[in-house]
């Protein structure tokens, strides 16, 4: 097993800090909700004040700034190579594509020697697109050749104009990573109009059905006339989950969709300060691919049978209290102790009297019961909650991965917590690592989407323990534990 016990030393960034909002492009209600959020952070300006990076039992080994890119998006890796991907979304405001990076797709790092990670390609994706979400795995079925393939996969969305562009294009994109440095392009399945494309998405093999595919949340629009955003049928009838074979790479097919409408939905009138019961964000499958957990936003965290992948059925769901403020993003399953640890991306601090203060946070659900599936545990950092030393930033919790009874959560402004949850009904934090604060790297002209914080995306953890973390300012981040 690799470890490196070398530290890297890390300048520390001068950070502005006090806000002033400005007006926010009328066209916002075309952008999916977390993109919606960096946007009208994107209309402030800081001034005053620095920040560093912190940590707590965890040593950065090694850093690249990705070229100085920006809008890094979530991370995976792979044999002693990591991937990022890129996300961006069009400036409604003036018609352009200025926050819809057109020099890059899912950045491919060696990190055999994790002190020195370099870029050695790019996975590229369509003109007009991101490439947010990536996840690589070795091919387990198929003929031999196929075996012995490694495949990238990125979930594509369109960031051009409006979703309803004829030149529109999103959906799925697979490449032959077998050699990450020359990356080949294999296949893409185009989920069609009116969707901007995969969103969020994960890999798991059926042994039982020698079959791999792909859970994924293709959050769904109405009709052009329509204000609401999500949880409607596109124009094919598809709802936001979809099941993916990607068995064969190089043709990947839909088996089957699933949507709220299914069970009677959407519920309620949503609630906190981004109400909406409709939105299929996130994907988690059982380790045995027959179950999918998907974060449905106001609507919480949903169950689906996937024994037959044709047919999904509905098992149970999360709800929130009145009082609560919702969000359900994304989770990750242990499926030995049927328990699922969830993140809620709430942005906003207050969002009125009649709703919980601070941040979005953790959540642990028992679902040894699917159908009737209760929270047994939480957790919050002080910053989510209003306590700490703030400054600017977004304090919320974003993605969770969890190895063992350890949940690595990524956590934006707050970086990357790590919580042992052996005693899942207090989960207990045992190390952090908080970049330091990083310049907006989007051209001065261009105007930055990105406050200058730390702005931790996405966490992975390989298998001898190195931590990867992508921050969307300061570029990749390897990390080792450096308590027992």
């Amino acid at each position: 097993m690799r470890r490196i016990w070398s530290t890297l030393i890390v300048a520390l960034g001068a950070l502005t800090l006090a806000a002033v909002a400005m007006t926010a492009p009328s066209r916002g209600d075309e952008l999916l909700k977390d993109a919606r959020h960096f946007l009208e952070q994107s209309q402030k300006t800081y001034e005053g004040g620095a920040k560093s990076g912190s940590a707590l039992n965890m040593a950065a080994v090694g850093h690249t700034s990705l070229g100085g890119r920006g809008f890094n998006a979530d991370v995976w890796a792979h044999k002693d190579y990591a991937y990022v991907g890129r996300w961006g979304f069009a400036d409604f405001a003036t018609g352009n594509s200025r926050f819809c990076p057109s020099d890059g797709g899912v950045a491919v790092i060696d990190a055999r020697d994790p002190s020195a990670p370099r870029q050695v390609a790019t996975l590229a994706n369509p003109p007009g697109t991101t490439a947010e979400d990536v996840v690589v795995y070795s091919a387990r079925y198929g003929d031999a050749g196929a075996r012995r393939r490694d495949i990238a996969v990125a979930g594509i969305q369109y960031c051009g104009g409006s979703r309803y562009d004829e030149a529109a294009v999103g959906g799925l994109m697979l490449w032959d990573v077998t050699n990450p440095a020359s990356p080949v392009q294999l296949g893409f399945l185009d989920t069609g109009c009116c969707t901007r494309g995969v969103h969020e998405f994960e890999i798991e093999h059926r042994p039982d059905l020698g079959r791999t595919f792909a859970y994924a949340t293709v959050p769904t629009s109405r009709f052009p006339d329509s204000t609401t955003e999500s949880g409607y049928r596109d124009e094919d009838g598809d709802g936001d989950f979809r099941l993916i074979d990607i068995t064969d790479p190089s043709n990947p097919r839909q088996v089957s969709d699933w949507g709220i409408q299914d069970i009677g939905g959407p519920f309620g009138p949503g609630q906190g300060c981004d109400p909406d019961p409709n939105y299929g964000h996130g994907a988690e499958p059982s380790e045995d691919g027959k179950r999918v957990f998907l974060g449905y936003w106001d609507s919480g965290f949903i169950a689906l049978d996937l024994t037959d992948p044709a047919e999904p059925v509905f098992l149970g769901r999360t709800t929130y209290e009145a009082d609560e403020d919702g969000d359900g993003h994304s989770s990750s399953y242990d499926d030995e102790r049927s328990l699922l640890f969830t993140a809620d991306e709430d942005f906003c601090k207050n969002s009125g009297p009649a709703t919980e203060r601070g941040y979005g946070y953790m959540r642990v659900y028992d679902f040894s019961d699917p159908a009737s599936p209760t929270q047994i545990g939480e957790y919050r950092t002080p910053n989510s909650l209003g306590t700490g030393a703030q400054g600017s930033g977004d304090y919320v919790i974003h993605n969770p991965f969890l190895v063992g009874t350890d949940a690595y959560l990524s956590w934006y402004s707050d970086g990357v917590r790590v919580l042992d949850t052996s005693d899942p009904t207090a989960p207990r934090e045992v190390a952090y690592f908080v970049p330091p604060a990083a310049q907006n790297p989007v051209k001065p002209s261009q105007r930055g989407v990105l406050s200058n914080t730390t702005q931790v995306w996405g966490v992975y953890v390989d298998e001898s323990g190195l931590v990867y973390a992508s921050d969307m300012n300061s570029g990749l981040w390897i990390v080792e534990r450096t308590d027992d």
